[in-house]
C-alpha cells in the first residue's frame, strides 16, 4: 500500500494538498541537495512554531485536513517527495482485483465468510472462519514485518 508522489510547492504557499488516495505519511522530505528532511509537528506545535511565518525553506509539516501545512513558508518552488500509505481501490464489477485480492486473497475470503455465518444462521461455523481469518492477518503482519527491513543490517547513526 505504500506509494510515492513527486509533488512541488509554490512561493509563499504554506499549504500542500494530499493525494486523493491518502490514507497516512511514511516518509517526506524536499528534494534538495542534499536532501532535507521534513519534521512533523503537531497542528498547536505549528502553530505556536516562532518559524511559522517566516519565508525560507521548510523545515517542518502537518495535517489539516486535505493538506500538509509547512513551517517556515516555502520561498521558492521546492520538490517534495512524499511516501505514504494509499488506499486501495474499491472492489467493484469493472474493477475486480486490488492489492488485498493479489497479497491476501485468504483474508478476504475468511473475513467475508465470518460476516456471512449470522446471516445464514451457521453459528457453529463462525468459530472456524474467525480462527482462520486471524491466521491469515497474523500472516500477512509478519509478512509486512519481515518485509521492513529485509536485507538492511541494523546500525545506529550519529548526528
Amino acid at each position: 500500500m505504500l506509494k510515492t508522489v513527486t509533488t512541488v510547492t509554490v512561493g509563499g504557499d504554506k499549504t500542500l494538498g494530499l493525494p486523493a488516495d491518502f490514507i497516512g505519511i511514511r516518509d517526506i522530505y524536499l528534494d534538495t541537495t542534499p536532501k532535507t528532511p521534513l519534521s512533523f509537528l503537531s497542528p498547536s506545535a505549528l502553530t505556536r512554531d516562532t518559524m511559522s511565518h517566516e519565508v525560507r525553506t521548510p523545515k517542518f509539516y502537518t495535517q489539516a485536513g486535505l493538506e500538509f501545512i509547512l513551517s517556515p513558508v516555502p520561498d521558492s518552488a521546492y520538490t517534495v517527495v512524499m511516501l505514504y500509505y494509499a488506499r486501495p481501490t474499491a472492489l467493484s464489477d469493472s474493477n475486480p482485483s486490488n492489492v488485498f485480492m493479489a497479497v491476501c486473497p485468504d483474508a478476504l475470503l475468511y473475513a467475508t465468510l465470518l460476516e456471512a455465518e449470522p446471516y445464514l444462521m451457521n453459528d457453529a461455523r463462525t468459530q472456524v472462519w474467525s480462527s482462520l481469518y486471524a491466521n491469515a492477518l497474523e500472516n500477512l503482519s509478519q509478512s509486512d514485518n519481515a518485509a521492513e527491513y529485509a536485507g538492511v543490517p541494523i546500525s545506529m547513526t550519529v548526528r
